[in-house]
């Protein structure tokens, strides 16, 4: 008994899903390795104690509370010592997004969540009107209406939207000769729509090390809707990605992603979401922004001729960085860079949009607390972070802005700030 493919019907089938959770809930009993991780695991093993160990006790409401306090930050499945090939085959992580789409299928998704996870319209909509726009997010007025109608929390530091999408700021951007290879940067819905200068720093910094790319923004990676249980719109979503990029990696180009939740997305959901050759060829030529320098490095094609120092650097490893298992690259980037790396290797509590919410906002604080302490006592010249929710996160509890790593790259090599 495990999780099924997404594709089979047991995937969605609401006894096959209790079973499993009962399965799974036992083994944790026996574990409790995770105990320090979320707060999902608090409230299993609290119910589990209850109910003196009985997983199969378990109440609906108290099956459900363990599911909703799961953000999907991933780090469970890495942590676990009977995760896949181990013969339990315990996939934590997919286990509560399936019970998640099963409750969607269920009950349906809330309006306001539906409305938040839609960062395409959100995004199209704010980049039209964004002197107005940036303006009434600091509004409370305002934040309290848009706390009604998308269930983000009126305390969540809004992003700076661009006057206009990245993807319309290079347009007629002509990529290179591109001597050690060529690619495509999918910037992401944050850089597309809120962090223009890290897609033109990535731009900069490829290009500047050989590389011939191409910004390529089909659609949103899909994440906020498979993390939120709509299942149907992720699987759009994937397509529509997909069929944009697959004939670029047929040409022989990479896929390179500056977010750690769409890189993640791209590389493990997509196979199971669509299940084609299409998604496969993605997933198997994406990479992390950073694990894609790094490679350059290892093949002796990255240079090295940085001119401006980057001081003390508080770098933040996001969660779904750490769950693709592919090293601390960006840390080791700015070191290469001269920069004093110090690492913060704690969870912000976002991860995707559950931290925004304003049901778990409070929850979510807790979770970045060490995080934001770390990133206080050490009083940096600058802190970095890949994952854009953590950043906005870092500059609540610390009034100090986080940069992605990219950024601090191209003023490390002297690059200039972005158009």
């Amino acid at each position: 008994m495990k999780n099924p493919p997404l594709s089979e019907p047991e995937f969605l089938d609401r006894s096959a899903l209790d079973q499993e959770l009962v399965r799974v809930f036992e083994k944790c009993q026996d574990c409790r390795l995770c105990l320090p991780l979320c707060p999902s695991f608090p409230s299993l093993f609290e119910a589990l104690d209850r109910h003196e160990q009985e997983a199969d006790q378990l109440t609906a409401q108290e099956r459900r509370e363990v599911i909703d306090l799961c953000y999907q930050c991933k780090l469970c499945y890495n942590n676990c010592p009977y995760h896949p090939p181990h013969d339990w085959l315990i996939d934590f992580p997919k286990l509560m997004s399936r019970a998640k789409l099963v409750q969607a299928q269920e009950e349906g998704i809330p309006l306001a969540e539906r409305m938040g996870q839609r960062q395409d319209l959100l995004g199209q909509i704010s980049c039209l009107t964004a002197g107005l726009t940036n303006a009434a997010f600091k509004s409370g007025p305002v934040r309290v209406l848009m706390e009604k109608v998308t269930g983000i929390d009126r305390r969540w530091p809004m992003p700076h939207y661009e006057p206009r999408p990245f993807s319309r700021q290079v347009r007629n951007h002509r990529p290179g000769p591109g001597p050690n290879g060529r690619a495509v940067l999918f910037p992401t819905c944050f850089v597309e729509y809120s962090e223009a200068e890290v897609g033109h720093a990535a731009l900069e910094v490829l290009e500047h090390n050989g590389i011939a790319a191409e910004p390529s923004y089909p659609a949103c990676c899909g994440a906020p809707f498979l993390h939120g249980g709509d299942l149907a719109a992720a699987r759009k979503n994937a397509e529509r990605v997909v069929t944009a990029l697959a004939p670029k990696v047929r040409e022989g180009q990479a896929l390179i992603v500056p977010g750690p939740t769409c890189s993640y997305q791209m590389k493990h959901e997509y196979p199971e979401l669509l299940a084609t050759p299409d998604a496969r060829l993605v997933a198997e030529n994406t990479y992390d922004l950073g694990e894609y320098l790094w490679k350059l490095k290892q093949e002796g094609k990255l240079r090295t001729d940085f001119r401006q120092p980057l001081g003390r650097v508080a770098y933040h490893l996001p969660c779904h960085l750490k769950a693709q298992n592919v090293g601390f690259r960006s840390r080791q980037l700015l070191k290469l860079a001269g920069a004093e790396v110090e690492l913060l290797d704690h969870c912000s509590g976002v991860d995707g949009t559950w931290g925004m919410q304003a049901r778990w906002y409070d929850q979510s604080l807790k979770v970045a607390s060490k995080l934001l302490q770390g990133a206080q006592r050490l009083e940096p010249d600058r802190i970095a972070s890949d994952c854009p929710l953590a950043a906005l996160r870092i500059q609540e509890g610390t009034g100090q802005r986080a940069r992605h790593p990219i950024v601090l790259l191209r003023d490390a090599y002297g690059l200039g700030p972005a158009p």
